[in-house]
């Protein structure tokens, strides 16, 4: 069976609060892009066997708006704090650790680190930029299927199969 890599990013924060980044939670618009990619996936059987997630707010609120609406039971998340802003290279090693173990691996976290490791999975002809020049914009899903079916991630290892962004969705 071949492996299948979801990359959600955390959907739009709240920057009028005065808090931490890693304490900004969602504003309005964001939790209704959670919910909006949430449903995409439910309607399309696009479930995962594990997720593992960046614990900082934002990141937590996305995920757990996303279980809700494909009915994942939040125990079964991985909070990996060294997901907080990591680059391409732990975002890598993360999916490798669980791709071994599972056949549908949902990883959500941050920008710029989901930009980077969606070009190093996927060859560029596949890619898709906005006119800001971004891959992931906030609640964006990159569905990649991996070439190696034993989780062996390597440059250019994965197919694009679908990149939604929540503004195609509204």
């Amino acid at each position: 069976m071949a492996k299948e890599l979801y990359l959600l990013r955390h959907a739009k924060s709240d920057w009028s609060l005065p808090c931490s980044d890693y304490d900004r939670p969602l504003n309005t618009r964001g939790k209704r892009q959670s919910l909006l990619i949430g449903q995409w996936m439910q309607d399309r059987q696009i479930i995962p066997q594990c997720i593992i997630s960046s614990p900082a707010a934002r990141a937590r609120e996305t995920t757990l708006s996303i279980c809700e609406m494909i009915h994942f039971n939040v125990i079964d998340v991985y909070w990996e704090e060294n997901l907080y802003h990591a680059n391409h290279h732990v975002m890598l090693a993360e999916s490798k650790t669980f791709l071994s173990r599972y056949d549908k691996v949902l990883l959500v976290a941050h920008n710029p680190g989901m930009d980077d490791f969606l070009e190093f999975l996927c060859p560029e002809e596949e890619l898709a930029y906005t006119a800001e020049g971004k891959l992931m914009t906030t609640a964006s899903l990159a569905c990649i299927r991996l070439h190696d079916d034993t989780g062996n991630i390597q440059l250019h290892s994965g197919q694009l199969q679908t990149l939604i962004r929540p503004g195609e969705l509204e």
